[in-house]
């Protein structure tokens, strides 16, 4: 039974580490990608000449979901950014990124915490902190 619901930041992927120990976690998980970390993350592997059938083959070992881009999410995109002190034109991807992972109330998982302070701490967690916190919940 799933229990954790996490959304995860494109930058994570760069821990291949950690994305094994994801995969090797996914039946505690509900993962979920926001659409522009789906695509920042295809882009990274296809810059590097990794095949769209890995790419795919990843997401479905993480188990993740990736979230469409629907009129209510942009609605609440925009609100977030009206609130923050961040400048929307400098951190849109990170807006879309947040929001998702708040609109479906997971944590959200990225080494670049200080652009999600908007999302309040207990929301935005590191990978290391994440593995600590899987580790010590009782299932």
């Amino acid at each position: 039974m799933k229990f954790l619901r996490i959304s995860l930041d494109s930058n994570i992927f760069r821990d291949q580490d950690f994305i094994d120990w994801l995969q090797a976690s996914k039946d505690k998980l509900e993962v979920f990608l926001s659409a522009i970390s789906a695509l920042e993350t295809f882009h990274w592997y296809n810059v590097r000449g990794i095949s769209e059938e890995l790419f795919k083959k990843d997401m479905e070992a993480l188990g993740a979901v990736i979230n469409e881009l629907t009129y209510q999410d942009i609605f609440h995109i925009s609100r977030n950014a009206k609130n923050s002190a961040l400048p929307f034109r400098h951190h849109a991807r990170d807006f879309i990124i947040g929001t998702h992972a708040h609109i479906h109330e997971s944590k959200l998982i990225t080494f670049n915490k200080t652009h999600f302070d908007w999302l309040g701490q207990e929301n935005i967690l590191n990978p290391d902190e994440f593995v600590v916190l899987l580790e010590t919940t009782d299932t």
